[in-house]
């Protein structure tokens, strides 16, 4: 049995390789998956399917994948793969330590110095970046590659340029261990840092470091900004307030100061306050699409929908490829019951987060717009309470005639406890499907797989019928069912050798 297994994982994963190939990686990754399922200890299959994932945006799967492959076998090659997701991400503190322990395994690894340098420059430690960049250099002397080498000296010659942090500064580096600026060696560098915080929601440690950097530069506008913010974010209004005073007063024509305070009175929930400064930030600077997605925003914090939805619609005019702006104006035609036009604008984003490599944003949206479709269907489904024969048992689970599409017929498993609906790849083929993103699917022996989604348009059991209804594509070894994301909205009673589904 084990021989089979892994004779069928080499034949898949030669499948997903030329799947590869002909650039068809939605296709590959299901089919990287099940060799992973067969054998655990494939380390490249991992590694292919990290490539895979990096190359559809995915870059936490990817990281995830190169984690278990290094696990598995820790290589220089590895280790560098994942210190560029790393930096993909923005998240450079990564990749410095898998720089680092590829270059433990390889001292003499240029293409490991050269990647710590790259990624030492990003943190502002311009010091380590320039000595990272020299050994490289050293390193591809010894290889006679003297193009690198001038390409990682004149690296160096970059990082001379950066402005230094004054000597004040670099003592209340030394002083304080725990700060962010201990890998920044620029105001501007530390700043960028103190922003990735924020977006992360570490409010107190913004706090903290902000604090430092106004002891060092008194009048730093941005700074006051960002603690302003984080203040408001931890309901310290009083101390918000005042730090915006401040920066108001040393740059009272700053339209980004302004922007900030609009965020600022957002999170202490004065969103009339938050429309008012947005406003007349867009007769000053114009209409841009950020002000109009921010007073949207503003207004719909004060339920004022209508005016939300037209700052929305003037956003997408200005910026017409944007999904999360298409997805808030769904959400507000959802809340003002205009349930046509929030499933138009919910498809939208769908395909521009799918094209995005946005995966889980693509799922959110797909779903809403499910559940949307559903209750539209409550009106115009056919009668309900309809009974239909059961045909046999699989499992002690009924068996049914169920019409998919209008197009074929199939005995399908109805299983109420099942979460998901799976169907078979030669079902999907014979009703011409198209895969539409993937999500973890259980399958029916409780195993968790990454599958890819279909959309049907109808499910017809009898005088029952369902419309959009979104199966997982399994192989065709696995056993097609209707779980509780087609029958959500049903009741569903067995009696002797019928199944009825009523409302």
């Amino acid at each position: 049995m084990a021989v089979e297994s892994g004779e069928l994982a080499s034949s898949q994963f030669q499948e997903a390789l030329t799947l590869i190939e002909l650039g068809r990686p939605f296709e590959a990754l299901p089919l990287l998956a099940e060799v992973i399922s067969l054998r655990p200890d494939f380390v490249e299959a991992y590694v292919q399917r990290a490539r895979l994932r990096r190359r559809l945006n995915d870059l936490e799967g990817a990281i995830a994948d190169y984690a278990k492959a290094i696990k598995l076998a820790p290589t220089v090659e590895l280790y560098l793969a994942r210190a560029l997701v790393w930096l993909g991400l923005g998240k450079a503190e990564g990749a410095v330590g898998d720089a680092r322990k590829a270059i433990a395994l390889d001292p003499g690894l240029a293409g490991g110095h050269r990647l710590l340098g790259k990624a030492l420059g990003s943190l502002g430690d311009g010091v380590g970046a320039i000595a990272a960049y020299k050994q490289a250099a050293r390193c591809y002397i010894e290889a006679k590659d003297k193009e690198n080498a001038a390409l990682c000296l004149g690296r160096i010659k970059g990082l001379r340029s950066l402005p230094l942090l004054s000597v004040g500064q670099q003592r209340a580096i030394s002083s304080d261990q725990d700060t962010t600026a201990q890998v920044s060696a620029t105001p501007a560098a530390f700043l960028k840092l103190l922003w990735q915080k924020y977006g992360q929601k570490q409010y107190r440690a913004v706090l903290k470091d902000a604090d430092w950097l106004l002891a060092c530069e008194a009048e730093n506008v941005e700074a006051m900004c960002l603690r302003g913010l984080a203040y408001a974010h931890i309901g310290k209004a009083q101390q918000a307030v005042e730090d915006f005073a401040r920066a108001t007063r040393l740059a009272p024509e700053d339209t980004t100061v302004r922007l900030h305070r609009a965020s600022m009175r957002l999170a202490l929930s004065d969103g009339a306050g938050a429309v008012e400064d947005l406003s007349v930030l867009i007769e000053m600077v114009g209409p841009e699409s950020r002000f109009f997605a921010q007073r949207a925003a503003a207004y719909r914090s004060i339920e004022d929908l209508e005016s939300a939805f037209k700052d929305y619609a003037n956003a997408l005019a200005v910026e017409p490829e944007n999904a999360e702006l298409y997805q808030h104006r769904a959400e507000v035609q959802q809340a003002m019951g205009e349930k046509t036009g929030a499933i138009e604008d919910y498809q939208k984003a769908a395909t521009l987060w799918l094209n995005n490599g946005k995966w889980a944003e693509h799922q959110q949206v797909v779903e809403a717009v499910r559940q949307l479709r559903s209750q539209q269907a409550t009106a115009s489904a056919r009668k309900s309470g309809s009974s239909v024969p059961i045909k046999s048992f699989d499992r002690h689970l009924p068996v049914v005639e169920v019409l998919m599409d209008g197009i074929a017929t199939f005995d399908i498993v109805i299983d109420r406890n099942a979460s998901h609906s799976i169907i078979t790849q030669k079902m999907a083929q014979q009703l011409n499907l198209e895969l539409v993103s993937y999500r973890y699917i259980y399958l029916a022996d409780g195993t968790p797989m990454e599958l890819p989604l279909a959309r049907l348009r109808s499910v017809a059991i009898g005088g029952t019928v369902i419309t959009d209804v979104y199966v997982a594509v399994a192989s065709n070894q696995e056993t097609p069912l209707l779980g509780k994301d087609c029958f959500g909205g049903y009741s569903i009673r067995i009696s002797g050798n019928e199944i009825t589904f009523s409302r």
